[in-house]
């Protein structure tokens, strides 16, 4: 027997499913004879559903099974209001031919959008028509100017009305400028030939003037314009389809619960081993780990009223995480809520209060 229930235990094969973290069940109908019945459960997860998770369930003496998984995605439409343009080249010659509404007329009529999801047909707006040279080219010619400064310069308390006397050029911001005039007065002040120590009784002042020049070359910049660029505006709705929810029709199989608590009587030996070995390897508990970022069954093991425990240890060898999701099916739940339990993993076990049949743990 115990051989036996290792054999089973061997050839279980793990179900890539994967637990959905955003399920909402909406509706639940049962046919009269109760062996039919559908959920109807909405998400806002935009996966996969066919590999979702669908806990079996029990109402009114019958245990229902999935059967078969129908998705319809429910989406919304965004529209906005959008704006293109496009160009088109002109010669010389075709911008001083054509007439405006020529030039209109060189553009498609309509421009198709398709960018980030959106679409639409965009129509071309006519006062949007805008012209504007394209490629230029510059040339630069340069003409002499004569700039010509003056400065006046005034020189007190001369010995003499001398022109050597005073300096027959002077810089102005770096051109040389020469003496063109020199106007002595004399002053006949005994102070002033007294504080020059001139020892002369007569002193002259004098006001000079200097004049220069300089040439300076004045740039003139040609523009010729080679070609023109015209420009259309094309304006309208574009719209596209936002993902809001998925409706998930999940159809499941019922069939009466048969209590196997009563001891399965037979004719024959085989039918009695069937029915203890059934009774013995009933189990009532589903394990997940997280993997590769969602929960995936790794094994299945049972729990009593008699015996508390959930042993992780001999599933630790499929886990790939210390992440774990335990679903406890809905009869285990019932006989449990709200008793201690334990759950172990090689040495170390914790103790957990059950009030939801939905136990996440970390280890």
């Amino acid at each position: 027997m115990k051989k036996f229930l290792i054999y089973l235990f061997a050839t279980f094969i793990l179900q890539q499913n994967v637990y959905a973290n955003n399920l909402k069940e909406i509706n639940l109908s049962i046919n009269e004879d109760k062996t039919k019945a559908i959920k109807i459960f909405e998400s806002t997860e935009d996966i996969n559903f066919k590999n979702v998770i669908f806990e079996d369930f029990e109402q009114d003496g019958f245990k229902y099974t999935k059967n078969s998984v129908d998705i319809e995605k429910v989406t919304k439409t965004d529209t906005i209001k959008t704006t293109e343009s496009l160009d088109v080249i002109l010669t010389k010659e075709e911008k001083e031919k054509l007439s405006n509404l020529e030039i209109i007329n060189l553009f498609q009529d309509g421009l198709t959008y398709e960018k980030d999801g959106y679409k639409g047909i965009l129509q071309k707006d006519l006062a949007s028509l805008k012209i504007e040279p394209n490629k230029t080219e510059s040339t630069t010619t340069y003409t002499n100017q004569t700039i010509t400064l003056n400065q006046k310069k005034e020189y007190y308390g001369l010995e003499s009305n001398d022109y050597a006397l005073i300096p027959k050029t002077i810089t102005k911001n770096g051109v040389t400028l020469n003496l063109v005039d020199a106007n002595f007065v004399s002053t006949n002040n005994e102070a002033i030939s007294s504080v020059a120590n001139t020892g002369v009784g007569t002193l002259y002042n004098c006001n000079a003037v200097y004049k220069g020049s300089y040439i300076k070359k004045i740039p003139n910049t040609k523009t010729n314009v080679i070609d023109y660029k015209a420009t259309m505006e094309y304006k309208g709705d574009i719209s596209k389809e936002i993902f809001e929810k998925n409706l998930i029709t999940v159809s499941y199989v019922g069939n009466k619960i048969v209590d196997l608590t009563v001891p399965v009587v037979a004719t024959t030996s085989g039918g009695i081993l069937g029915g203890v070995i059934f009774f013995f390897i009933k189990r009532n508990v589903k394990i997940y780990n997280l993997i590769n970022g969602s929960y995936q069954l790794i094994g299945k093991c049972k729990i009593t009223e008699k015996d508390k425990t959930i042993n992780l240890t001999h599933l630790s060898m499929k886990a790939q995480s210390n992440i774990y999701k335990i679903i406890i099916d809905n009869s285990a739940y019932k006989k449990l809520n709200n008793q201690e339990i334990n759950i172990t993993l090689n040495n170390i076990t914790k103790l957990q209060k059950l009030q939801n049949q939905v136990i996440d743990i970390t280890f």
